[in-house]
């Protein structure tokens, strides 16, 4: 099934100006950057946040129908508790950012009416995957591409050709641990 260049140029004119590259309109485009741009589920409709995942050294893989992706945010505050007579409340110390909590549920189709046993089992090879990157515009808003999956499942889903789905992730950051003098020069 194709998608006709009017309905990919109306379809993107709709979006934030921002996904478009710098210096282009939509007239300027040519097919395959609409088409990269307005990025559609295995039924050809449109999607908002598309969701990409990678394991090191693997391919991308869109999910095939759009995902609902949840996220929230946590800071660490320290608080210290002081006996001050009339002053009330704790002292907060210090905080930092926590980690971002990523829950992604949605839903695989078999595509000639059959459990969709291929799509399991690529899901199942990315949740037991140690880290798994990611890609979708909600989560490049967030600065996260790499996830790690703390649980998932797969619940009972009504119909023959259905499974369900739910990703608990925390958000993963590369963090250099082992410093040479020359690092510790640029902080």
């Amino acid at each position: 099934m194709t998608t006709s260049r009017f309905i990919l140029e109306d379809i993107a004119r709709r979006l934030p100006a921002g996904n478009l590259p710098d210096g282009y309109s939509v007239e300027t485009l040519s097919d395959q950057q609409l088409q990269d741009i307005v990025v559609a589920n295995a039924i050809g409709v449109p999607m908002t946040f598309p969701l990409y995942l990678k394991v090191e050294g693997g391919e991308w893989w869109l999910l095939p129908y759009e995902p609902q992706i949840t996220l929230q945010g946590t800071n660490i505050v320290v608080k210290k508790q002081v006996s001050k007579g009339s002053v009330r409340g704790t002292i907060k110390e210090r905080w930092s950012q926590g980690d971002y909590q990523v829950n992604v549920s949605g839903i695989l189709i078999g595509s000639d009416g059959s459990y969709p046993s291929a799509d399991v089992k690529r899901l199942r090879a990315f949740c037991e995957a140690g880290r798994v990157l990611v890609k979708s515009p909600l989560l490049e808003i967030f600065s996260i591409n790499q996830i790690v999956i703390e649980s998932w499942s797969t619940p009972f889903t009504s119909g023959p050709a259905n499974q369900a789905y739910t990703i608990a992730a925390l958000s993963d950051d590369i963090y250099k641990l082992l410093l040479r003098k020359e690092d510790l020069k640029q902080i």
